[in-house]
């Protein structure tokens, strides 16, 4: 009984959090096109919020990220540390995006 509850408990937070990113997501990119340079997109208080859902917000990243490669790659190197793009491929976001998604798998992430 008290596993089912956890679970249940884990299911109601994951959907929150999903939740969240969304309306997160749609606020910055309904404000993106307002935005001169990546610095002010990184900088808007939508994606630092999406910053600080922490390890949560990755693989809901990544999954934004597979289905529409944008300027996720700030965030996830806040959160994880990480940089798996090849220093040829900075600045070509199909390339980036690609290398934080094979990134992302080979680290266990499931979205």
């Amino acid at each position: 009984m008290a596993l089912q509850v956890k679970s249940l408990q884990e299911t109601e937070c994951r959907h929150a959090c999903q939740e969240r990113f969304r309306r997160l997501v749609a606020d910055w990119k309904s404000r993106k096109s307002h935005s001169a340079c990546v610095e002010e997109l990184a900088l808007h208080l939508a994606y630092q919020r999406i910053i600080g859902m922490g390890p949560d917000a990755v693989p809901l990243i990544l999954a934004e990220l597979e289905r529409e490669p944008d300027y996720w790659f700030w965030a996830l190197y806040a959160i994880t540390e990480a940089d798996p793009v090849p220093p040829a491929d900075r600045g070509n976001i199909g390339k980036m995006a690609q290398a934080w998604i094979e990134w992302g798998k080979k680290q266990g992430y499931r979205w």
